[in-house]
């Protein structure tokens, strides 16, 4: 019982020493945190060198966005035509070109055979004369009424209306005798009656019907009421 007292009394001992050094060492500890750091010697701390920054570069410009396509616009079909249901009226054929034979003047010498008008070219007529005597000729064709002195020259006279068909020619104060020149040669047409000299364009005369033997007619003009047939010396009589 004495052994274990004294152990005890020991034990309590060294727990009452352990706890008086306890809060010295704690001081020391807390001492030797707060106490200030020896000073050290000075070491030069290096400045850092600027280093140049180089520009940023422009921006690049984005390529092109491309359009989008539109759809091609699609077109309605154009309905056809309907064929009208107005009556028109044909147009009239083309009028048939004058023949080659069309003299190039323009200045006619009207004449009358009965009721009809006919006209010769101004630059064939030589003269105009009144009725004078007419020698017959035997053998000649019907239409050939005979032959005239002209100041000493023979010319052969024609009575136009026999010549066309359409009558003979009664002479009266009226008639007269056309002097025109033929191939070189003068002639004279017997005609009721000189009416005067007309000025024809091309669009005023019309050509022969077409498929027809126009014989000595060049055309047809329409002088006042009653249309003109225009004769070509060149074929008169032949």
């Amino acid at each position: 019982m004495s052994s274990a007292t004294g152990t005890m009394s020991v034990l309590d001992d060294y727990l009452d020493a352990l706890l008086d050094s306890a809060p010295i060492a704690a001081a020391e500890s807390a001492t030797a945190d707060t106490a200030p750091a020896p000073p050290s010697a000075c070491v030069p701390v290096p400045v850092p060198v600027p280093v140049p920054v180089p520009a940023p570069a422009p921006p690049v410009p984005a390529p092109p966005v491309p359009a989008p396509l539109l759809p091609a616009t699609i077109q309605a079909p154009t309905p056809a035509a309907q064929p009208s249901t107005v009556a028109t009226a044909p147009a009239p054929p083309p009028s048939a070109p004058l023949p080659s034979t069309m003299p190039s003047s323009h200045r006619w010498l009207r004449a009358a055979v009965g009721n009809d008008s006919y006209a010769l070219e101004l630059l064939r007529v030589q003269e105009v004369v009144r009725m004078a005597p007419i020698v017959a000729m035997r053998g000649a064709a019907p239409a050939v009424l005979g032959v005239m002195n002209l100041r000493g020259r023979i010319v052969p006279v024609f009575d136009l209306g026999l010549w066309l068909g359409t009558g003979g020619v009664h002479p009266d104060e009226r008639s007269r005798i056309v002097v025109v020149e033929r191939d070189d040669e003068l002639i004279g047409v017997l005609v009721s009656l000189v009416e005067d000299v007309v000025t024809l364009g091309r669009e005023r005369i019309e050509p022969p019907l077409p498929g027809s033997d126009p014989g000595a007619i060049v055309g047809i003009a329409r002088v006042g009421p009653t249309p003109t047939v225009l004769l070509d010396a060149n074929a008169l009589f032949g």
